[in-house]
């Protein structure tokens, strides 16, 4: 079993390069349905094996981009799952989503089936990129980890791992407090991360030869496809502004139309995304194109997004 040490109290253990074993697990069906097989590193079951034998419970998920994060919580869930375990995934990649749409922080509890995995919470970020939005991703992040339920919850991050997304990342290692950090990294391209945060268990694992490396533009297709497919059942609601709280960023004034907003309840609990249609301050109203029931809509979060229904990224303000 490959091992390691640091020169302080807790672990770190190094996953050396071995022969590479196919997972018997599979993943969701939605992101991995024309892959009969995943080609897994020899080094991801056993940190699956390390991590259920130590029920260490918090495991944050880190890397660069086209690493196969998203791969290895599927297969980790699975792993846990199989052995009996209930697990929960936070999705914190707020651009490519595994779990609910873009431009959200999301809570799901995967099951042993092939079934896509349904938000149980949300947090509206407002955009698809951490970057000038770090507060909002450190917050959301550590209010669903509090919030899931299981043995095990898997914590799966963006892929922005340098400047900004170091800092990030620092942050977030703060704010959750995982028992164990999981590093997919290709060489030491990690190692500002881990060593700023080495009083954390790390286990540090290869890439999947499967990652797919993605284009910019085919993520942001993946991002209007996500965002299509959420308003596919929206509908027009219109209300009265003296009902309403706004929050977070203002409703610019004659910029309103196809703003991204999140919805919340008198709790401030996330309920889904809205697009605005209609701002009329003369009738004091609102009109909103959003899935979400209108009587439960008592919070407006601005974003930093202007959409289409169809899922068409406008700009970013």
């Amino acid at each position: 079993m490959p091992t390691g040490c640091s020169p302080l109290p807790r672990i770190v253990y190094y996953a050396s390069p071995q022969p590479r074993a196919k997972d018997p697990y599979g993943f969701w069906e939605q992101k991995h349905r024309r892959m009969s097989q995943i080609d897994i590193p020899a080094s991801w079951a056993w940190s699956a094996a390390e991590i259920a034998q130590r029920r260490w419970r918090k495991v944050l998920v880190i890397g660069a981009v086209d690493r196969g994060k998203s791969t290895y919580c599927g297969f980790l869930s699975r792993h846990l799952l199989a052995a009996g375990w209930r697990v929960a995934i936070v999705d914190a990649d707020v651009g490519q989503k595994d779990i609910g749409p873009p431009a959200t922080i999301t809570l799901g509890s995967p099951d042993a089936s092939l079934a896509k995995v349904q938000p149980t919470a949300l947090y509206f970020v407002g955009a698809v990129s951490p970057v000038g939005h770090l507060l909002p991703m450190v917050i959301g992040t550590r209010r669903l980890v509090d919030a899931a339920q299981g043995e095990f919850v898997l914590i799966n991050t963006t892929g922005l791992v340098q400047g900004v997304g170091r800092i990030l990342k620092g942050y977030k290692i703060e704010a959750v407090q995982p028992d164990v950090i999981v590093a997919i990294e290709q060489g030491t391209e990690l190692q500002p991360i881990t060593k700023a945060y080495r009083n954390y268990r790390t286990l540090r694992i290869q890439p999947s030869a499967s990652a797919m490396v993605k284009t910019p533009e085919q993520r942001r297709e993946a991002r209007e496809r996500a965002f299509g497919s959420y308003f596919q059942a929206a509908t027009e609601v219109v209300l009265p502004c003296r009902s309403l709280i706004f929050q977070r960023r203002d409703v610019p004034t004659g910029f309103e139309q196809h703003l991204l907003c999140g919805v919340a309840d008198r709790r401030n609990k996330g309920l889904g995304l809205a697009i605005i249609t209609e701002l009329n301050w003369s009738r004091g109203t609102l009109a909103l194109l959003t899935p979400v029931l209108a009587e439960s809509i008592r919070i407006i979060q601005g974003g930093a997004l202007h959409l289409t229904p169809d899922g068409c990224e406008l700009g970013r303000r």
